[in-house]
């Protein structure tokens, strides 16, 4: 007698959210614009936020969109808010 073989197809679906942190130290300061201290991101960071690159956050910046500081090394800080609130 022949024997019927069984076939089973097993169908697996992943997703994967993966999050880079330089540093775990967030920075807040002050943002004369906002009024308030608020979280200073990198220019990466806005952009990684935007679904952008970091060259539409450089625009902004100096479009006046987005508010922003230098870190006491001379580095471009952007606030957080005003990347929230303004978007692209």
């Amino acid at each position: 007698m022949r024997r019927k073989k069984k076939t089973t197809i097993v169908t697996v679906e992943a997703r994967e959210r993966l999050t880079i942190r330089h540093g775990v130290q967030q920075m807040t300061a002050w943002c004369e614009q906002c009024g308030e201290d608020v979280l200073m991101i990198t220019p990466d960071e806005a952009a990684a936020r935007l679904g952008a690159d970091a060259r539409t956050v450089y625009r902004n910046v100096e479009a006046g969109k987005f508010h922003f500081c230098e870190d006491t090394n001379g580095r471009l800080l952007v606030c957080s808010e005003s990347v929230r609130t303004c978007g692209n």
